[in-house]
């Protein structure tokens, strides 16, 4: 059934399945990323040579509380820069990479060397459902939601679905998966 989309790429070893398929790139998010990772390098730099050329070489008698509140915005500031370079990250892969092997599940977007993986335990990721909410495959990795493949029309998603589930979860009832998106969320 996956056989007739050919966005799906698979290959099978004796350890591990590995699905890849095309993501494409929403330029839009490309470009406000990139622009938002470069002010916030140049505001890095900004604030690191202004701490030690101006505050701790000045020397007055309120550098060390100024240099304190500056270590804290700097601190705050890479945690800012670490999800901007995620999110970079994401809107510039061309692709998506599922590998499934007994033990784990890795979803990959690879960026040259670079890339994000979520790597999951597959003891306890439950079987995968089509998303009507976010209209993608998805999957319960204990009280999470994960989503993945949201390039992927709902034909595909289906029958990638189908055959993971077919393939990992066997023993499964159809009526046990259902759309779950809601479960848990109305707190």
């Amino acid at each position: 059934m996956l056989a007739e989309f050919t966005r799906l790429k698979l290959e099978e070893t004796a350890v591990r399945l590995k699905i890849t398929w095309s993501v494409p790139r929403n330029w839009f998010l490309f470009v406000l990323f990139s622009l938002a990772l470069l002010v916030w390098l140049v505001m890095l730099a900004a604030m690191t040579v202004y701490l030690f050329r101006d505050v701790i070489a000045g020397g007055e008698r309120f550098t060390f509380i100024l240099s304190v509140i500056l270590l804290i915005w700097l601190y705050v500031w890479l945690r800012f820069g670490r999800i901007l370079w995620t999110r970079w990250q994401y809107y510039t892969a061309v692709r998506e990479i599922m590998f499934i092997d007994p033990e784990r599940l890795i979803i990959r977007r690879p960026v040259s060397i670079l890339g994000i993986t979520d790597a999951y335990d597959m003891q306890h990721v439950n079987p995968f459902y089509y998303s009507e909410k976010h209209r993608c495959p998805a999957f319960d990795y204990g009280y999470t939601h994960v989503y993945f493949g949201l390039s992927l029309a709902q034909k595909e998603a289906a029958a990638l679905v189908d055959f993971l589930n077919g393939r990992f979860f066997p023993d499964m009832d159809d009526d046990e998966v259902e759309d779950r998106d809601g479960e848990g969320d109305d707190l």
